[in-house]
């Protein structure tokens, strides 16, 4: 089966339907247009090359026009004759291009007889067959876990466009011992203060120093793998990517965990700490003592610090947000995980943003109910089904 696939900005609707119809080769059709088409299709063309969802060497870019409509045809008749193409084995992807490309691209297949397909945002699949002068159309759901085991810091590099990985950071799975306890078990010692690192196999390099939330970190990646995800990414930086010549810069970005789930690519935002209202309280408390001593401008200073602090925790669920708009697209998620309670309007923003905020103290109901907001069963009790009913 050959794929003639339509390239954007959006690398989802490429994996996710290669994935699903599984072609011999990939023809990635893209666009002059650097930002929009041409460099996420050689992007796309380096990740399916090094990530087995198409054979090595089996994918090509081929340049379209973007605007003129019949030009677009008569590439695409000249594509068909240049790798000479059977069209009873070709399929359509016209989910990417703009919306000449794609009209152009689909009233080719429906005149050449060549079966076409388009993503929908609800992970479902709508097909176009030609048949005695009509096209006939069917819906079929796409299973967003086929994608699973695609490791997500190759998403991101082949997502991103104005940032590079500067570190991928340590890539964590359970050990042996961690696939021998249970979820509950989990729960009891995260919430008993116990870091379950020791449950996990850590690959790749970090922070040298021991922070005071890698606890959190570890203890998050450990309920997320006993929930079914099947590796998790651990302290990634990302950096702006440079142009050609240019000396490599600085950071600009840290992510605490990063994982690949069900069609979508996950950032998760740890913080375990008091909220800035407590430490304010707690400073305060200090000084009340000496409060009825401090002067007007000192008593100003703490009230600026204040709402700076509340501030900053908005602030950082925006850099969160860019982040993950940036390596995950639309389909990117985020997820803070917070000790304290956020302010109200820091709340309001999380919910506008779909940013999802859980409590330290309750992973793994929250985290479950995420990754699986269609299924009331937990992972194992889904297993068990799997088995009595022999599918995979």
């Amino acid at each position: 089966m050959i794929l003639l696939s339509l390239a954007s900005k959006q690398i989802w609707p490429q994996v996710r339907t290669v994935a699903q119809v599984k072609p011999a080769r990939l023809v990635l059709l893209h666009s002059g247009d650097a930002a929009e088409s041409r460099d996420p299709a050689q992007r796309l063309k380096r990740f399916f090359d090094n990530c087995g969802l198409v054979p090595k060497g089996g994918t090509r870019l081929e340049l379209i026009s973007d605007s003129d409509f019949s030009t677009i045809e008569r590439q695409l008749d000249a594509l068909q004759v240049k790798h000479q193409l059977d069209l009873n084995q070709c399929l359509l992807n016209f989910t990417g291009g703009n919306k000449l490309m794609a009209t152009a691209a689909f009233r080719w297949a429906a005149k050449r007889g060549v079966k076409a397909f388009y993503l929908e945002r609800r992970s479902q699949i709508t097909w176009f067959e030609p048949r005695d002068g009509e096209v006939l159309t069917r819906a079929e759901p796409l299973d967003g876990h086929l994608t699973d085991e695609v490791d997500p810091v190759s998403l991101l590099r082949c997502q991103c466009e104005a940032s590079e990985v500067e570190r991928p950071g340590q890539r964590l799975t359970l050990n042996a011992a961690g696939k021998q306890v249970e979820l509950a078990g989990f729960e009891r010692l995260h919430l008993a203060g116990n870091c379950l690192r020791r449950f996990l196999q850590v690959e790749g390099q970090a922070d040298r120093d021991e922070k005071e939330g890698d606890a959190l970190e570890f203890n998050v990646a450990a309920v997320l793998l006993k929930l079914g995800v099947p590796s998790v990414q651990r302290s990634l930086r990302l950096k702006v990517r440079s142009a050609d010549n240019v000396p490599t810069r600085k950071p600009h970005a840290e992510i605490d965990l990063l994982f690949n789930f069900d069609g979508r690519l996950w950032l998760v935002d740890c913080k375990d700490r008091r909220s800035s209202d407590e430490l304010m309280d707690g400073l305060e408390r200090e000084l009340c003592p000496a409060m009825s001593g401090l002067r007007q401008e000192a008593r100003l200073l703490l009230d600026r610090v204040r709402k700076e602090l509340a501030i900053s925790q908005t602030k950082v669920l925006k850099e969160d947000l860019i982040a993950v708009r940036e390596g995950g697209g639309l389909l990117g998620q985020v997820v803070c995980i917070r000790k304290a309670n956020l302010d109200e309007e820091v709340v309001q923003y999380a919910n506008k943003n779909q940013i999802e905020v859980v409590s330290k103290t309750e992973l793994g109901s929250r985290l479950q109910s995420l990754l699986y907001p269609n299924r009331r069963a937990a992972p194992d009790d889904l297993r068990s089904l799997v088995n009595v009913f022999g599918k995979k």
